[in-house]
């Protein structure tokens, strides 16, 4: 039998067949984490994208920014624009909820970017809207995200810092 630096050939085909399932698996292992990574990445863009269309130039929260930072704010249902914008809002914050729920957005960058809007705009959901079954998603989501914000509140600066420099996607 023919011998190449001692081994039989038979040895070298065990060798080059375990090199080539370690490289495998090496491949494997980088494909994953780059899915991975690939994901975040697409998560991320996801939820800026719907979380600008929250926050349209035209949309209920821009539209009432000034009254929440000056405490003026209240939701005028007489309004029909701005109840329509109040509707278009629910659904973006919907949106949201199912990017959150199928693990696309954890409850930090939600507290962290849509906190301080939740706990407005949480009191101005009327009961009309909680019995909806169809708002349930992202009623519950706007409740979720105020409880997370409270919290957020009660950080220390450092430990705000340490809860945001997480990442998130």
């Amino acid at each position: 039998m023919a011998t190449f630096i001692g081994l039989s050939l038979e040895g070298w085909s065990y060798i080059a067949v375990i090199a080539s399932v370690v490289g495998s698996a090496i491949a494997f292992a980088l494909n994953v984490r780059s899915q991975i990574r690939q994901r975040s990445i697409e998560n991320c863009l996801r939820y800026l994208e719907y979380h600008n269309k929250l926050f349209a130039c035209d949309g209920y929260l821009r539209s009432n920014v000034a009254a929440m930072e000056n405490g003026t704010y209240s939701r005028n249902e007489e309004d029909a624009d701005m109840e329509r914008e109040f509707r278009e809002m629910l659904s973006d914050f919907e949106k949201l909820a199912l990017l959150h729920k199928a693990g696309g957005a954890p409850e930090s960058i939600n507290a962290y970017m849509l906190g301080y809007f939740a706990k407005h705009v949480c009191g101005a959901i009327n009961n009309r809207e909680k019995a909806e079954p169809y708002w349930d998603l992202a009623i519950d989501f706007i409740n979720e995200t105020k409880k997370a914000a409270e919290k957020f509140d009660n950080l220390s600066k450092v430990e705000r810092l340490k809860y945001i420099s997480k990442n998130h996607f």
